[in-house]
């Protein structure tokens, strides 16, 4: 019997670098760095996806990713500069705006003033700095992180906005 070893892509090899080089620098305590752990070592199994899994018969990553790009660094003042001369074309609408540069959320370029009672906003990287008990009671828990994409996510999550809404609260935008 041959002993099948499986080969990874130059972007599959470039991902695991990443992770091990940001893993000390990502937010969240053990609680949460075991979340990534496990969610990483569904990658590490499995690889990215590819035409042979069913889900991803139609988008094949493993072709499609030759390499796979660094992970951005915080947003600088020039960064969200350009996010606030960006977002003035998008014009005033009824919707609140949440502004993110380079996958960093920026309060201060989001409407997160006087939000309706029972609405919160905040950053995911500071309730993961924060070891959030209710974030992290549904941290893996929401999506499958047995999908090889949600778990890559969930390994290197590293900002994103927390939206809670309290039962029975009703939110409705008014100017």
């Amino acid at each position: 019997m041959a002993e099948v070893k499986v080969i990874r892509t130059a972007a599959e090899t470039a991902l695991a670098h990443a992770f091990a080089l940001a893993r000390p620098h990502l937010p969240g305590g053990e609680a949460i760095a075991q979340e990534r752990a496990a969610a990483f070592d569904v990658f590490a199994r499995e690889g990215l996806p590819h035409r042979r899994v069913e889900d991803w018969k139609y988008t094949d990553l493993r072709a499609l990713m030759r390499d796979a790009k660094p992970l951005a660094s915080p947003p600088d003042a020039q960064a969200k500069a350009r996010a606030r001369s960006a977002g003035a074309l998008l014009g005033d609408g009824e919707a609140r705006r949440l502004v993110f540069v380079d996958g960093a959320f920026v309060p201060e370029l989001s409407d997160t003033e006087a939000l309706e009672e029972g609405l919160s906003i905040a950053s995911l990287a500071a309730a993961l700095a924060e070891n959030d008990e209710e974030l992290v009671a549904h941290l893996g828990k929401l999506a499958p992180t047995s999908d090889v994409a949600v778990a890559l996510n969930t390994a290197l999550m590293g900002d994103g906005a927390v939206i809670r809404v309290r039962a029975g609260a009703t939110i409705k935008r008014s100017r």
